[in-house]
């Protein structure tokens, strides 16, 4: 029991000369608080460009393609070749069909006042309204 008194001695001991060792502390300055001025516009200065001139008898600039550019080069030409082939066979497909067929080409229908009432008809609904047509 006599050590824990001693503890509990030495606990406020320690407590009571902390709290005397402290210093007061310094209260901080007080800074003026000044009205915000506006700056000043500070203009810049006009930069003039500098033109480069060309340098005679240099040689000329290599053209050097990068490789999305060869890339992008290569699938065009690749595309064109396959519309090229697809236009050939479809040629040679309507080339094999008229020459297996024997009947002679479509006569269009004789015009008259039935066909132009329906080319009429069919103007105004796939086309503009004559309100929206200019005159």
């Amino acid at each position: 029991m006599d050590s824990f008194w001693v503890i509990v001695l030495f606990i406020l001991f320690a407590i009571f000369s902390d709290k005397k060792g402290q210093k007061k502390p310094v209260p901080r300055r007080r800074v003026p608080d000044l009205p915000q001025r506006p700056l000043p516009d500070i203009v810049q200065p006009r930069r003039e460009k500098l033109e480069i001139p060309e340098l005679r008898g240099a040689p000329p600039q290599p053209n050097v393609l990068t490789v999305p550019q060869v890339q992008a080069r290569d699938a065009i030409l690749a595309e064109q070749q396959r519309y090229q082939e697809m236009m050939r066979r479809k040629k040679r497909q309507e080339q094999a069909a008229v020459s297996q067929s024997k009947t002679p080409a479509a006569v269009p229908p004789a015009i008259g006042p039935d066909t132009l009432q329906q080319a009429v008809i069919w103007s105004e609904i796939l086309g503009k309204p004559r309100a929206y047509r200019k005159k």
